[in-house]
């Protein structure tokens, strides 16, 4: 019987989907304490950061994981075997309280035996290999023993849960430029990865750059640094490539996980097919052990940003886990004491993402395992109210929204939505766990009319921002969260779309985070060829600007100076940005109209609509299926290798059988 000591083995790069079939329900797993794995992930990346030759750490406080754990669990072998424990860290185990160091392999006898491992690690991850005849709990001698965490891809004794494997792939640059300072490397497109440097004749200094003008920038290059004797740089995201003083003799490998894609779009539209793909792409390079903002800059996990990564992914891979993991490592351990990330509204979206997560992968388990993070976060958030009942930052917290003109002085529209539709979500993951969340639902019901009677300017048919500072500001920032989430009456939902959403007397939205939102209120209650055309123009506008990755932020009347700038940096915007990608998830949930109707797919929608095109075609993953459709010449396709789907078009409902193709008017 192997328990599977290795306590000192390099990291391996495997191939995750073979692993991963490969795992079954007999496979040794490796465990550590629930959680902190991603924990250990989460601060060695967030120590990552670096700019102009120095590291930026992150401007949260960060957590490590548990460094000492006890693991027990039970073995009943049907006949005399060996007990081998594998373990990352130092300690002993003991077999029915008889104690052993690790590397000594007793005997036990047939029958129900039980097997502790205390280990310590200091400089990584407690873990120890298990087999699976029985649960294993953890205990850290301070909080009530929970169950172990694994994974389907740590499994085999060389594996280190405390090192996330990526694979390499080796890249060429598509165009090498020489100029009087030394030559220019251009790799075709937005790209991560690490440089090899075999032999150095003599020092030079390397520039990276998104764009041309960021390589070439000199000292105001965001990563500049100097390469004098053989090396392998750090992974850096990067296009250009400049070497000074000549062509650099470096082989370069890309980064990636191998994520596969389940998702898939075709139409009648060149323009479209392309923002479809650049936006996978996108999404696909900040999809990492967790889902960062961007990879050149922050390379970090912010819980708005990967809130809007969720859903991109629910229609792009099949594959649930970045998803889980990022869910994970957001939260961290012990009590709340500051907002995530150190943003109101980036807590509220954390509350919601735990019950999207379950809609989309059906894993109630997961939702039991976190209620109690939930429930803390909720507590959190009621401390936070002001004297009006109103959650408001305090300390050092603060409000995000936007990178816009949106008013904050006081207590802000768009974070009390938030708050009720985190209530409200909230109340879903008490109801799928066996709890009563009336309470919870009654909160936000009260929040919403208290909503009504502080923030609605019945003159403007619309919300204000805020009431506090007495200018009655309305942005459409503040008025996208009652439609999405469906907060508002039917009656408030049309002046909503009229007064604000339609009305360009009202400042435009210039990120795409925001564009997520509005373009998502337009897709449900507006016209979808409108934004088939937003899309065209504001996506298709940085298309036409150069982009391969979709940027931070976009204005189409600004100068190429001004979209390569942000934070006072000349170069400072990142031009690979995870809230970009949205394309993917707007054509997947309302051009191909796929929608979960019960949790993890049991059941669901498909119900198209061409926003205007000719033609579209594609494939959304549904559970452990895909569904497929096409729309042409007035006939709509469906077909599903998974029971459960409902086709809705031309007024009417038809059950999708796997195996088959349903055919009807559109």
């Amino acid at each position: 019987m192997s328990f599977p000591s290795l306590a000192k083995l390099r990291p391996v790069w495997y191939n995750q989907n073979e692993k991963m079939k490969r795992a079954g329900a007999n496979m040794a797993k490796w465990i550590w304490y629930f959680g902190d794995r991603e924990i250990r992930l989460s601060f060695l990346l967030h120590a990552k950061r670096d700019e102009f030759g120095y590291t930026v750490p992150a401007f949260w406080h960060t957590e490590d994981c548990r460094h000492s754990v006890i693991f027990k669990g039970k073995i009943s072998p049907s006949k005399e075997e060996k007990v081998e424990a594998f373990v990352r860290g130092d300690g002993f185990f003991s077999v029915d309280g008889k104690r052993y160091p690790f590397g000594a392999t007793p005997t036990v006898q047939a029958g129900k035996h039980e097997i502790e491992a205390r280990v310590v690690n200091l400089s990584g991850l407690p873990a120890v290999q298990s087999g699976t005849d029985g649960d294993w709990t953890c205990d850290d001698l301070l909080t009530e023993p929970v169950r172990a965490g694994c994974s389907d891809a740590c499994t085999e004794p060389e594996d280190d849960p405390g090192v996330f494997p990526f694979l390499y792939e080796e890249i060429f640059p598509a165009a090498v430029t020489e100029t009087e300072g030394g030559a220019l490397y251009d790799f075709g497109r937005e790209t991560f990865a690490k440089l090899t440097f075999d032999t150095v004749e003599k020092p030079f200094r390397l520039f990276y750059g998104e764009s041309p003008e960021e390589a070439l920038g000199g000292e105001e290059a965001y990563i500049l640094e100097p390469v004098t004797e053989p090396c392998e740089k750090p992974c850096r995201a990067f296009r250009y490539i400049f070497a000074e003083g000549g062509k650099a003799p470096f082989r370069a490998f890309r980064e990636y996980l191998p994520l596969e894609r389940a998702g898939s779009f075709r139409c009648s539209d060149e323009l479209l097919n392309r923002i479809w793909e650049t936006a996978a792409y996108t999404l696909e390079l900040n999809c990492r052990e967790f889902f960062l903002d961007g990879i050149k800059r922050d390379r970090w996990v912010w819980s708005g940003d990967a809130y809007q990564s969720y859903f991109v992914s629910r229609y792009l891979y099949r594959d649930s886990d970045p998803v889980r993991r990022t869910v994970v490592a957001l939260r961290g351990n012990g009590d709340m004491k500051r907002h995530i990330n150190t943003i109101v509204d980036y807590t509220l979206y954390w509350i919601m993402s735990v019950y999207d997560y379950y809609e989309t992968t059906g894993d109630l388990d997961f939702v039991t395992r976190m209620l109690p993070k939930v429930d803390d976060a909720l507590r959190f958030c009621e401390s936070a109210l002001d004297g009006n009942g109103f959650i408001v930052p305090r300390g050092e917290d603060w409000a995000f929204v936007d990178w816009a003109d949106v008013d904050k002085d006081g207590a802000n529209v768009s974070e009390q939505f938030l708050y009720a539709a985190a209530m409200f979500s909230a109340a879903k993951c008490y109801g799928a766990a066996g709890r009563d969340g009336a309470d919870l639902r009654d909160s936000a019901e009260k929040m919403l009319r208290k909503i009504d009677e502080f923030f609605r300017d019945g003159e403007k048919g619309a919300y204000i921002d805020c009431f506090e500072s007495g200018r009655r500001h309305v942005t459409r920032h503040g008025n996208l969260f009652p439609l999405i989430y469906g907060l508002v009456s039917p009656e408030r939902r049309d002046e909503i779309l009229k007064n604000v959403l339609k009305n360009e007397a009202v400042p435009p939205i210039t990120t795409p985070y925001f564009k997520f939102y509005e373009l998502d209120a337009e897709a449900r209650y507006g016209d979808l060829s409108r934004v088939t055309e937003e899309m065209r123009a504001y996506w298709g506008g940085m298309l036409a600007d150069g982009a391969t990755t979709f940027w931070e932020e976009y204005a189409p009347d600004s100068s190429r100076e001004e979209q390569l700038a942000m934070y006072d940096l000349k170069f400072g915007k990142s031009l690979c940005h995870a809230w970009g990608a949205s394309p993917v998830y707007l054509i997947g949930r309302y051009y191909l109209g796929v929608r979960p109707t019960s949790p993890g797919y049991e059941t669901f929608e498909v119900a198209p609509r061409t926003g205007g095109l000719d033609m579209i075609e594609g494939t959304v993953p549904v559970g452990k299926g895909t569904v497929r459709i096409r729309v042409a010449d007035g006939i709509v396709e469906a077909s599903c290798d998974v029971p459960g789907g409902t086709l809705i078009a031309g007024g009417e409902r038809f059950e999708i059988n796997p195996g088959e193709t349903v055919r009807v008017k559109a």
